[in-house]
């Protein structure tokens, strides 16, 4: 209950019902009435009228109305109006009865969620996201978005299959006016990606990244990170040190590995360029995919397993209607307000501070249905069914990394990035992802993590940089690669391709330790640098010079052209006028 509210009218919104608060704005569900009773609901956002007069924070939500104003696609929640009352700034957005991806995950997991269904609820989301990546200005100049915040919180599945992007709250669009200072982190840890745990500045393939964990998971059927510390989870993050899918699911197929381990690339430039292209390799991936299930069967079952607790949502939503309907407008202002549960509809951020790991309410993250047994969800039918409303989402964590006041934590964050985290984890993942240098172009550090018995080490390099490398025909992300496998004495096909360059193969024998240097033969001629192959830790190998010196390294791409669609046009630097004022 809300009895300090002294004023429940807001413009044409009644409001009914407060769904949530936080540290910049608060959430409601409102009605917009009409003649003929004409009743149509919405979610209202407030910013917190002490910080409407706060130029930064007012900014910063001018900033979120601009762009969530200008978003209109079936896979983002939609923007009804952004407006203001006297000194009540909001925006309006729609309706939306469902549940968001942690929840659904969390309450059907004893039933399995089907592997093939959770696919396609990342594919839609990858769809609205890439569409507000490609957003332009009306004289389409890119805008340059980026959400900085895509977690199974922000991800929307309606009770009739329908999947929104929700919270652009902390989104940019590049030169904003609300610029984010350089090493501020904003979003959940435990989805971020290693430039954006780094403070560094961002771009729509740190969303791609989080997908890509999205997808880990959905395909594992677990957390990526669970019982460790923020702290660790961003020095694992920051080195890379990431387990592969088919360590925890061998049975796995080596296809869908792939896109989840180049979607989670270390190095930017080795993962999807776009949404869309992710979006391409899951919808591929699904077409020869045993498991069938849809969205809309996935909407059936939530609706289905969530009845109780819509049936009381419903039964309040009626009463405070009908109570909206009869009062008098003066008597309606100071009315208490009920508070439901925040992931009954669309579930906007409350402002003010990022989670940490993300960590929901509803516990486990979910089972994991085997590729090899697709089937329709089932809903039980126990007494265990019965659930109680749902609680408010936990606060998290800003990791604020800025000179002023974060130079601790900064120093924190690297210090654990260096020196590795193993004495605050509580587990060695089976299988490590790990690059061999850092983006700053320093020698970087091994994973601190113990050796586990029967695993060697591969570390493989190779020219020219653009590379890539294939174990077994599954993709290993970034040049170099160093990383942990099963000391398994069977035979590996170790393959290195890049355009222009014939592809090297090698067989290896997993009973040793191997550090390999391989330079790529140009297709129109020329040598090939010597292999460098040790035959244990510690003692190489013999190496034959090359006969001509290799040829040299392409420069490498521009980055930034390729995120733009053209190429051509400057990044449009967001309107600050205020669009609340008349002229």
């Amino acid at each position: 209950m809300q009895g300090a509210r002294s004023n429940n009218i807001l413009g044409k919104y009644r409001l009914i019902a407060e769904l949530g608060s936080g540290g910049m704005a608060e959430v409601f569900l409102a009605v917009a009435q009409g003649p003929g009773g004409f009743n149509k609901l919405t979610v209202i956002k407030q910013i917190r009228p002490q910080l409407a007069e706060d130029p930064e924070f007012l900014a910063m939500f001018l900033d979120e109305a601009r762009l969530a104003a200008r978003l209109n696609h079936p896979n983002v929640v939609q923007t009804n109006e952004v407006g203001h009352d006297g000194s009540r700034y909001f925006i309006a957005m729609e309706y939306l009865e469902g549940q968001p991806l942690n929840r659904l995950t969390g309450r059907l997991g004893r039933d399995r969620v089907p592997l093939g269904a959770h696919l396609r609820v990342l594919a839609d989301a990858l769809a609205g996201l890439h569409y507000a990546h490609d957003l332009t200005d009306y004289d389409g100049t890119p805008m340059d978005v980026v959400h900085r915040d895509v977690t199974p919180h922000n991800l929307f599945v309606t009770y009739d299959g329908q999947v929104k992007v929700v919270d652009f709250g902390i989104a940019k669009a590049m030169d904003s006016s609300a610029e984010t200072r350089t090493g501020v982190l904003k979003g959940k840890i435990a989805y971020m990606a290693p430039e954006q745990a780094r403070g560094e500045r961002v771009d729509r393939r740190a969303d791609v990244f989080a997908v890509g964990v999205m997808l880990w998971e959905a395909a594992v059927g677990k957390r990526l990170w669970t019982g460790i510390p923020d702290m660790a989870i961003l020095a694992r993050i920051v080195n890379g040190e990431i387990p592969t899918p088919r360590s925890q699911r061998p049975e796995l197929p080596p296809e869908l590995e792939a896109i989840i381990l180049r979607a989670m690339a270390h190095r930017k430039e080795d993962r999807h360029r776009t949404a869309g292209e992710l979006q391409a390799d899951i919808e591929n991936f699904l077409e020869s995919f045993p498991d069938r299930s849809s969205t809309r069967d996935l909407g059936r079952a939530l609706a289905q397993r969530f009845e109780e607790e819509r049936s009381k949502i419903r039964s309040l939503v009626e009463a405070q209607l009908r109570d909206a309907r009869s009062m008098p407008t003066d008597e309606y202002r100071a009315v208490d307000l009920p508070r439901l549960g925040r992931h009954s509809m669309t579930p906007p951020s409350m402002g003010g501070q990022g989670t940490g790991t993300g960590t929901g309410s509803e516990g486990d993250y979910g089972s994991w249905r085997s590729y090899r047994q697709p089937g329709s969800l089932t809903v039980a039918t126990s007494a265990s069914a019965a659930m109680a409303m749902p609680t408010a989402r936990p606060k998290g964590l800003l990791l604020a990394l800025a000179a002023a006041g974060g130079a601790g934590l900064a120093a924190g964050v690297w210090l654990l990035a260096r020196h590795g985290a193993s004495h605050a984890t509580t587990e060695t993942p089976a299988a490590i992802v790990a690059p061999a240098a850092q983006a700053t172009g320093g020698q970087a550090a091994n994973p601190s993590l113990p050796g586990v018995p029967g695993e060697v080490d591969l570390k493989v390099t190779a020219r020219p940089a653009e590379a890539r490398f294939f174990l077994d025909d599954v993709l290993l992300p970034g040049n170099p690669v160093s990383r942990r496998v099963p000391r398994d004495g069977s035979k590996h096909r170790l393959r290195a391709e890049a355009a222009g360059y014939k592809t090297e193969t090698r067989e290896l024998s997993f009973d040793k330790d191997f550090d390999i240097e391989l330079a790529l033969e140009r297709e129109s001629g020329g040598e090939r640098a010597a292999l460098t192959q040790p035959a244990g830790r510690g003692a190489a190998a013999a190496a034959k010079p090359a006969a001509t010196p290799p040829p040299p390294e392409p420069p490498p791409p521009e980055e930034e052209p390729a995120m733009r669609r053209g190429g051509t046009k400057p990044v449009r630097q967001l309107d600050t006028t205020n669009p609340f004022m008349t002229p």
